[in-house]
């Protein structure tokens, strides 16, 4: 399961960045579909981790470590993030047809919060790798 989680989170990492600017690589179409797909592994991520996540909310205030409340903190706002870029996303898509889902409000302002929740959740993104760097030299067998 390990090496599955690790691949996933590979991916999951290239594609984000890949994503940042939706005119470069594939295009504004790929770059619509992809977050989608993206959007659905973010999910199985967080199932993949529900053990952890279930063990850190019920000892959040007692008995979870400073570390790993930190680790939650920043996870509960990635998630916030996500849902925001997807919503968003959804809100200014072109390639794909959502109007069916009548989120109203403006394209200025569904295009300033996908801007917004992407740029800050890459930056999280950024501090999460960080935080999980010994894990990742581990699952490549690199010794600090």
């Amino acid at each position: 399961m390990n090496k599955f989680k690790f691949i996933q989170n590979i991916l999951l990492a290239i594609v984000m960045l890949l994503l940042m600017d939706p005119r470069s690589f594939y295009g504004l179409g790929f770059h619509e579909w992809a977050g989608l797909i993206i959007g659905v592994f973010f999910i199985l991520h967080t199932l993949l981790n529900w053990s952890w996540i279930k063990k850190v909310t019920i000892g959040f205030f007692s008995k979870a470590p400073g570390r790993a409340r930190i680790n939650y903190i920043l996870d509960v706002v990635l998630l916030a993030g996500m849902v925001l870029m997807i919503v968003s996303g959804i809100g200014i898509a072109k390639t794909i047809d959502f109007s069916w889902l009548n989120l109203g409000g403006s394209r200025g302002f569904w295009r300033a919060m996908h801007t917004s929740s992407s740029l800050i959740s890459l930056a999280l993104f950024g501090i999460h790798l960080g935080l999980h760097w010994k894990w990742v030299l581990k699952r490549l067998k690199i010794k600090l």
